[in-house]
């Protein structure tokens, strides 16, 4: 565990200028949709885990009361703490973490939030327990990620090329395992949505981690036979100036703490 944490910190460190800077990180109604699932009263403490460059919290703060964000990588922690002190955000603090040993006593929070980061974990289920072990009785845990196919082999072709283009990527989990994990760890599902609107680019997508030439083609190869022969469930496409992409599906799902 220890050592893929250096994996993340390895990949998001590389990347972090140019994941902030993406389209589908930074999309306004994408995260204005998380933070409305949470369905907030404006008194809430929240924890944004593995908040990256800190959209995500940065969102929060003006529908909560305070904001922390924890990250394994310091790279992205400077992003964040910059973009929040430069606007001027007061109710917003930032500190390192591992997701899965947060260094917070139970029931701290009233709210967690994780959004595109369960795929990065080894045990989903470990980060999921320590999200709701410091979120109050009945506290609220969202998470929004990517989800895979059902079936096992559609699910392992696209885990092939996501782990080719960013090694920290561990597994794309169905939607019913992230029922079960939320089940699992302690929480009652009160809503799932799903949406197939984020849809990356495959040469930017490709960038952001400075995929290496013969990665890159082996990438581009694999999607190609995905678009011909639907073997992920993606769905790869070609807009009309020849441009490949893929449908990145995602879910979010909004629990609460029942014990």
């Amino acid at each position: 565990m220890a050592q893929h944490n250096d994996v993340v910190r390895e990949s998001f460190t590389t990347q972090a200028q140019a994941f902030a800077a993406n389209p589908w990180v930074i999309d306004q109604d994408r995260i204005k949709r998380l933070v409305a699932a949470a369905h907030l009263s404006g008194n809430e403490r929240v924890l944004d885990m593995a908040t990256g460059p800190g959209y995500i919290a940065e969102a929060f703060a003006s529908a909560a009361r305070e904001v922390v964000g924890v990250d394994l990588t310091d790279a992205m922690l400077a992003i964040a703490k910059q973009r929040t002190q430069e606007r001027g955000i007061s109710n917003v603090s930032f500190r390192s973490a591992d997701a899965q040993n947060l260094p917070f006593e139970n029931g701290t929070f009233d709210a967690a939030v994780c959004r595109l980061a369960l795929h990065h974990f080894q045990e989903p289920l470990r980060v999921l327990r320590e999200m709701t072990r410091v979120c109050r009785s009945g506290g609220k845990v969202v998470v929004e990620d990517i989800y895979a196919s059902e079936h096992p082999q559609r699910a392992a072709y696209q885990d092939r090329w996501e782990i080719l283009r960013d090694p920290s990527h561990v597994r794309a989990l169905p939607l019913s395992e992230l029922l079960q994990l939320f089940r699992d760890a302690g929480l009652e599902t009160d809503s799932v949505t799903t949406a197939d609107d984020l849809r990356p680019e495959v040469g930017r997508w490709l960038a952001t981690t400075k995929v290496p030439p013969d990665r890159a083609d082996q990438i581009r190869h694999l999607l190609e036979e995905d678009r011909l022969h639907d073997l992920s469930g993606t769905r790869p496409f070609q807009d009309a100036t020849g441009k490949l992409f893929f449908h990145a599906r995602t879910a979010i799902l909004t629990g609460r703490k029942v014990s």
